[in-house]
């Protein structure tokens, strides 16, 4: 009888283990679903300092990153080494996963434009970019002022940014130099989840910020030639 007792327990308890087996494989199998589906990457934004440590979290920016992406993503756009009639063109196709397709609509129409752009809308058409060069860079730091600081970038909301960009442009034409000019760029940037294949910082340049490019000056005056024309039948929201 002890004997027939203790098998019977064995038996339950190889019942329960069982049990406890296939749950287990349920759960591992639930577990390599849900890792299967989830991102193979995540942004990672480090601080520029890490002396005292500091706190990261996944696809969050800092202000520093949003200031880094935008003068990237300008000087790519602005950047002409043999001629701008074909160097602007390949630089904007170049960074356009970085652009929304507003601001990618603006600057083809721009690019439009200047290849020919009538004086003042009327007498002899102007080509403003066949066998011009034109290069850009952030204007070094002075005693008053640093290349960088967390007021040049302001917060509007989750996803939503305006970095203020201070640029130096040299143009030249022919080896003659026709442009040399400090700019300030008050650049749009939002968060653009859209293709991590494409796009790994998740963001994108929307445009600039009203009233737009400005020469750097005690009285600063909208600079013409360095701001893209703007569409006036694009109404379309932000992605």
């Amino acid at each position: 009888m002890a004997y027939r007792n203790e098998n019977e327990n064995l038996k339950v308890r190889i019942k329960y283990l069982q049990a406890f087996i296939g749950l287990l494989v349920l759960m591992l199998g639930g577990l390599g679903i849900g890792w299967d589906r989830a991102r193979q990457d995540a942004v990672i934004h480090l601080p520029p300092n890490l002396e005292e440590g500091g706190l990261v979290k996944i696809n969050q920016p800092e202000r520093i990153h949003i200031y880094a992406f935008a003068a990237r993503i300008l000087q790519v756009i602005n950047h002409w080494p043999n001629d701008g009639s074909t160097d602007y063109g390949k630089a904007i196709d170049s960074v356009r996963p970085y652009l929304t397709p507003r601001f990618y609509a603006e600057l083809k129409f721009d690019l439009e434009q200047r290849l020919v752009n009538p004086v003042d809308g009327v007498g002899t058409p102007v080509d403003e970019l066949t066998g011009r060069v034109r290069s850009m860079q952030t204007l070094l730091a002075t005693e008053n002022a640093k290349i960088f600081d967390d007021d040049k970038v302001t917060i509007h909301s989750h996803g939503e940014w305006t970095a203020i960009l201070d640029m130096h442009i040299e143009e030249q034409v022919k080896g003659l130099l026709v442009k040399s000019v400090n700019v300030r760029y008050p650049v749009r940037v939002i968060r653009y989840d859209v293709d991590l294949n494409s796009n790994r910082w998740g963001l994108a340049l929307d445009g600039y910020e009203a009233p737009g490019p400005a020469r750097i000056a005690n009285q600063p005056t909208p600079v013409d030639t360095v701001v893209p024309r703007q569409l006036p039948q694009i109404t379309q929201d932000k992605p």
